[in-house]
């Protein structure tokens, strides 16, 4: 189904049309300035234009930075599939999977410091992992297991029937590594796991121990399959205990506060609530400072802007105005290929072919750029959110991209490859 057709509803159009941002202030600098293309960083807008009047998207924010400076930003369209009102770039949207990627570079500011070792098996940070794990292994001939996005129990198929599973030992315990490279077999998308549902009043020190005894997917890092929303939601807890804070105080002390990222929060800042943009209609976002249920995997609320401060410094090998907050050879690990010869099977990468594209330590990794159908250079990394909030860093051009859609689903994906060829197009100067 198509969404609707809204038209040129734009604001806070590019720097290139030299008119001011709405509410959030951004400072622009002049592409030509850091080596890029004005006139042909503006056929982002064109681009945009053609997909939300065919009704594959009804709006979108793209920022493009270099060197750490601002040079492009664009709302235009609509904040919703359902409504006219205009997209700005100061919306604040439900991060979703972007999270996942903030905790990861908080857990390598942990191993940089000494407090956590990525191959150390977790039960050294929750005791309650150290027990026997078993794996569930389909039974020859059993029906697969039915798709669940998220997990918990769920109908069997009603062709094919219920699956059948045999229990195995796990031959091996399970890593920090393993969790940050979805290797672990913890919880993979789209299969009813018979996870707990997470209480309102659970922590990540209530929740994450009830995970300790429940079987496992496959054998620990034997395979890759993403664990949408329990893998990370680990490493959130063992962040906890390795530095002493729960999750949001470190994230703030360590990342978001030093970034500047003053509009990001697990949950919508109260002072935000008009800019904040629902995941659906009537579906009320939940409120920063309100509860200490923290997602680590999906519970960030941010803004496109800030999500850029954090894209840039990546791209700029950790640091971000003169500040050092991971060293270059964690970003360069981090952004590395992490699993061999393993393949990203069962999840939409970024709408991205399997053969062109590996994982690192918390992020997607451009391998074969030919084979993955973009134009970004091998050594490029990022992530997505709900298919619709996206980043890249391109470390050897120091680029960084970020594009929000009001939206669910792998719609934006050829939105995506095609900004990422106009950016890599306009370079001018190496």
């Amino acid at each position: 189904m198509k969404l609707m057709n809204v038209g040129l509803l734009a604001v806070g159009l590019t720097a290139q049309a030299g008119l001011p941002l709405p509410a959030l202030a951004q400072t622009l600098t002049k592409p030509e300035d850091v080596g890029l293309s004005s006139s042909k960083l503006a056929l982002i807008h064109d681009a945009v234009k053609v997909q939300i009047e065919a009704g594959q998207i009804p709006g979108a924010i793209v920022l493009v930075a270099r060197d750490g400076k601002l040079v492009y930003s664009e709302a235009q369209g609509a904040a919703s599939p359902m409504s006219p009102a205009p997209i700005r770039t100061d919306n604040v949207f439900g991060a979703a999977d972007l999270t996942k990627a903030a905790v990861s570079v908080a857990a390598m500011m942990l191993v940089e410091d000494g407090k956590l070792n990525l191959d150390d098996p977790i039960s050294k940070y929750v005791p309650e992992f150290g027990g026997p794990r078993q794996v569930r292994e389909l039974k020859p001939g059993s029906p697969p297991a039915p798709f669940r996005a998220i997990p918990g129990p769920g109908p069997a198929s009603s062709e094919w029937g219920a699956p059948e599973y045999e229990m195995v030992p796990a031959a091996k315990p399970i890593t920090l590594r393993m969790l940050l490279t979805h290797t672990s077999g913890i919880q993979i998308y789209g299969v009813d796991n018979g996870f707990p549902r997470r209480d309102a009043k659970d922590l990540l020190a209530t929740f994450v121990p009830k995970m300790a005894s429940l079987p496992l997917e496959f054998q620990p890092g034997s395979r890759w399959a993403y664990s949408n929303s329990m893998g990370i939601e680990i490493v959130g807890r063992i962040i906890e205990v390795a530095s002493g804070m729960d999750l949001r105080r470190f994230l703030q002390q360590r990342l978001l506060g030093p970034l500047g990222m003053s509009h990001t929060d697990f949950g919508v800042k109260p002072s935000l609530t008009a800019q904040a943009l629902p995941y659906a209609p009537g579906l009320s976002p939940a409120i920063a400072g309100a509860f200490k249920g923290y997602s680590a995997s999906a519970g960030f609320w941010t803004t496109a802007g800030d999500y850029e401060r954090f894209a840039s410094m990546l791209a700029n090998g950790g640091s971000l105005d003169g500040r050092q907050y991971l060293k270059p050879s964690t970003v360069e690990e981090m952004a590395s290929n992490q699993i061999g010869p393993l393949v990203m099977e069962g999840y939409p990468s970024m709408g991205m072919p399997a053969e062109g594209v590996k994982f690192g330590l918390g992020f997607l990794v451009v391998t074969i750029p030919e084979a993955a159908g973009t134009m970004l250079p091998a050594g490029s990394f990022g992530w997505d959110g709900g298919g619709t909030r996206r980043f890249w860093a391109v470390p050897q051009d120091h680029i960084a991209i970020v594009s929000m859609v009001p939206a669910i689903g792998p719609a934006a994906a050829p939105l995506q490859r095609t900004i990422e060829a106009i950016v890599m197009n306009s370079i001018t100067r190496k």
